[in-house]
């Protein structure tokens, strides 16, 4: 099909069970909302109703781009120690490989974009370091 639409209210609605939904790629798990197929892409939202720390990872493949639509969030560079504060209306890329930490504050909406598509996202056990870093904002 040349052309597909996922509706607004179907898109929140997934919102209510799930703090992630994928709106394009090929996508190994089901999704709430049925997601446009692309083999070359992955397109999604994340949406925070609470403090959230995602599980320190890193991507073998994919290169991703995100755009912050509201809220923010803290990256921790696993390898360097740096750590990086993103709001509304930045955008911002992680590359492959790069090993990193996220939080992120109640309200906090992400749009992201992996390139190319794929599951390869990679989790690690996180030194104790760094283990304090994710407790709190």
């Amino acid at each position: 099909m040349a052309f597909e639409i996922i509706r607004s209210d179907e898109i929140e609605k997934a919102f209510k069970n799930n703090t992630r939904q994928y709106l394009a790629g090929n996508l190994a798990m089901p999704q709430q909302v049925k997601n446009i197929q692309d083999n070359d892409v992955e397109v999604g939202l994340t949406c925070y109703t609470e403090y959230k720390c995602e599980k320190p990872h890193y991507h073998t493949r994919c290169t991703e781009y995100q755009y912050v639509l509201s809220g923010e969030s803290k990256y921790l560079d696993l390898e360097t120690g740096t750590e990086y504060k993103v709001g509304q209306g930045d955008f911002f890329v992680i590359r492959p490989f790069t090993k990193y930490y996220q939080k992120s504050v109640k309200g906090t909406k992400i749009l992201f974009f992996k390139s190319p598509g794929g599951n390869d996202k990679t989790e690690i056990e996180l030194e104790k370091i760094y283990s304090d870093w994710g407790k709190e904002y």
